[in-house]
């Protein structure tokens, strides 16, 4: 959804719905989100909040986290799995982190690691020069 042209002083003037600090306002029928954006510098943004996702939050069927990230980027945040599946698809393009972070071998079947371990081994190599000292394959 795109940010509306209010300002911070406008929904100043609106209801602040309680619960949610700041965060929601009620002017008439209508709500609004007020987020902050911005990495180094940032600023207040504020959306209109469609009354079906102000329902979810008040239901407690979403949190005000997901409800801004739908707002932000019309779509819900990933799931967990998606997370994960992503994750999959990026190490399988760059497996080198496969021998720095052994935890990433857990996404993988062994049938998997035997694919992209020795892939890994040797981008690593060729990046590195060897293989870290404590390094010990998965495959043995």
């Amino acid at each position: 959804m795109k940010p509306t042209k209010l300002e911070w002083e406008d929904v100043t003037q609106f209801e602040e719905i309680e619960g949610y600090g700041k965060s929601i306002r009620k002017n008439e029928d209508k709500y609004y989100l007020v987020l902050e954006e911005g990495t180094v510098a940032s600023w207040l943004v504020i959306y209109e909040l469609p009354q079906e996702l102000f329902a979810l939050l008040e239901s407690g069927d979403r949190t005000l986290q997901e409800v801004s990230w739908k707002v932000q980027n019309d779509r819900w945040p990933p799931t967990e799995e998606e997370r994960k599946e992503s994750r999959r698809k990026f190490i399988s393009k760059y497996p080198a982190s496969l021998i720095d972070v052994p935890k990433n071998r857990k996404l993988f079947s062994k049938e998997e690691l035997e694919e992209l371990i020795p892939v890994a081994e040797k981008q690593w190599i060729e990046s590195e020069g060897e293989l870290p000292n404590d390094y010990v394959s998965p495959l043995k």
